[in-house]
């Protein structure tokens, strides 16, 4: 029985970590990767969208219980940082954590078919991202206010080598990246870094790297400010599924 009512629930080992999933929906894959907080109902409710809209979408725990109170994973939150998996202060440096990530872009990928999954990252997991870009797999990549690493403006944590291959994979491969304007989290300058480090060209016309920036200030821009990003005229989730849609559905399918 699973621990989240309406999803799937099974686990995925590989090498020496095993990572439990939460899967629902159909369609082409989305991998999900929680907040700091942990997997909070909020989360859930975002997932539940993402299938609502054509995807299967797989929840990885990658700290915490299920449906734990967002306060609680706040307090929890150091002993999170200090984990071997999680790469907190080094700039150029990706966590660990990233090739499991990889590996179960190829996994859901080989099960749901079409021509890629998508990833989307959120807030200290949004920078794991990054280097799940080098994963042939991975084609809708999405960094919701990635706040890695702490206190480095414009530093992103990964290895610029593997930057340099994402930009220069030769498929439609987008990052979509998304922030509030004041958001000192996620800072304007990671955005500029980005934009500078993913000048190849997607595809024969696409862009590598998109961003949306949403007035004023706030953090969560797909969970717990989501309302906020509403009020200030950015549909922050429908350009979400709308990245999802453009790099995973075939033209013409009825969720496109």
């Amino acid at each position: 029985m699973s621990a989240i009512k309406g999803f799937s629930e099974e686990t995925f080992t590989t090498g020496n970590h095993s990572l439990i999933l939460y899967g629902k929906g159909d369609g082409p894959g989305v991998i999900l990767l929680h907040e700091l907080p942990g997997l909070t109902q909020d989360t859930v409710e975002f997932a539940e969208w993402i299938a609502g809209h054509g995807f299967h979408v797989v929840v990885p725990l990658l700290f915490g219980r299920p449906l734990q109170h967002p306060m609680l994973g706040l307090l929890k939150a150091p002993f999170v940082c200090i984990r071997k998996e999680f790469n907190n202060l080094s700039a150029g440096k990706s966590s660990p954590i990233t090739i499991v990530l990889r590996a179960l872009c190829r996994k859901i990928h080989s099960e749901r078919g079409g021509p890629g999954v998508g990833a989307v990252g959120m807030c200290y997991t949004g920078g794991f991202i990054f280097a799940m870009m080098v994963e042939a797999a991975l084609l809708a990549p999405v960094a919701a206010q990635p706040s890695l690493p702490f206190f480095q403006p414009g530093a992103l944590d990964v290895e610029p080598e593997k930057l340099a291959l994402a930009s220069s994979r030769t498929d439609t491969m987008s990052l979509l990246g998304l922030r509030f304007e004041d958001d000192f989290r996620c800072p304007a300058a990671r955005f500029e870094r980005l934009e500078s480090s993913l000048r190849n060209p997607a595809g024969p016309t696409g862009s590598r790297f998109h961003s949306v920036v949403v007035p004023g200030k706030g953090h969560s821009t797909l969970t717990f400010d989501y309302q906020k990003a509403l009020d200030r005229g950015v549909d922050t989730r429908e350009r979400v599924i709308k990245h999802l849609r453009t790099q995973l559905l075939d033209p013409d399918s009825p969720f496109r």
